[in-house]
């Protein structure tokens, strides 16, 4: 061997490098979606119950995976007693995430589905009968909607709909997590039969706004003091039934008897005025699906509407 080859093959010292940790661009961490869409679907529904049946599945499978995605964040995400369980602020900060995220994936499927999703729309059940539905007829969009009767409190969830139709009171702030679009002012007043007098007509009410005639008398000043204790009726619907039928007179919002003040079945001998209150659809925060958007701007066409009525 000659002598400068056999020094360039001489073993040398070892030269050292830093450790490195080599991970794939391709590694994902592991996402646990069963457990995802169980709290997502506890989170839009209020509870577990509900939750499980929207799932298909049982109250305690919902348990299960709650309990291993808390296991798994390090983090309660529910606490109260087991019949009134509560969200946590860590929850409502990872739903606020993941809501979206499951929002997306399910215009996903519906876009390259070949059955489209229902909008779900909640309302007043009086609403709904006597204003919405009748509009409904001049929807112009193809889209399915699942309308549910509901008079209860909103929050974040909207007991599983999309869109919620309740009232909005005068300089009030929708609740945490949800947004409010008004589209039509609450106009209040008298209504009956042609030819009873509202003065001397007997007053009815119902008993979701018992005091719906001396509030309206109180502002405006016009006194409906039949010396008979008014009739009282479980709901407003009812109520106008029997209004119609020339049973007396109510205090109900404009939009309820529309189609009646307009066929003449009932008269507004004082008309009406706005207490500053207004009927509003809520959806959560953040951009709605188009589905919902579409609903959106049809509900506030249709809410102009009654204010150009008005006008004339």
């Amino acid at each position: 061997m000659k002598p400068g080859l056999s020094a360039a093959l001489a073993p040398r010292g070892l030269t050292t490098y830093p450790l490195l940790f080599v991970s794939s661009a391709h590694k994902q961490i592991p996402i646990p979606l069963t457990a995802l869409r169980a709290f997502d679907a506890v989170m839009r529904r209020g509870s577990m119950t509900r939750a499980a049946q929207d799932l298909g599945v049982t109250h305690g499978a919902v348990s299960r995976q709650i309990v291993a995605l808390q296991d798994q964040l390090g983090l309660p995400l529910f606490d109260g007693p087991r019949n009134a369980r509560r969200a946590t602020p860590a929850a409502e900060r990872l739903w606020a995430d993941i809501a979206p995220a499951f929002e997306r994936l399910a215009s996903a499927v519906q876009a390259h589905g070949a059955v489209a999703r229902r909008l779900r729309v909640s309302g007043l059940s009086t609403l709904v009968g006597r204003w919405l539905i009748p509009r409904l007829t001049g929807w112009p969009h193809g889209d399915e909607i699942e309308l549910t009767e509901s008079y209860a409190d909103l929050d974040r969830s909207l007991e599983g709909a999309d869109l919620a139709i309740r009232m909005l009171a005068a300089d009030a702030e929708p609740p945490p997590g949800l947004v409010a679009h008004r589209f039509m002012d609450n106009e209040i007043g008298p209504v009956l039969a042609p030819g009873l007098e509202a003065a001397r007509a007997r007053r009815l009410v119902s008993r979701s706004h018992p005091s719906a005639i001396d509030d309206w008398t109180a502002r405006t000043g016009h006194p409906l003091d039949d010396a008979r204790p008014p009739m009282l009726f479980d709901h407003q619907q009812t109520m106008i039934e029997a209004c119609l039928a020339g049973l007396g007179v109510c205090v109900t919002q404009r939009p309820l008897i529309a189609t009646d003040l307009a066929s003449g079945r009932l008269i507004a001998p004082h008309g009406f005025t706005t207490d500053g209150a207004a009927f509003a659809v809520f959806h959560r925060t953040g951009q709605p699906s188009a589905q919902a958007r579409r609903f959106l701007a049809w509900l506030s066409d249709q809410g102009a509407q009654m204010s150009r009525k008005r006008v004339r």
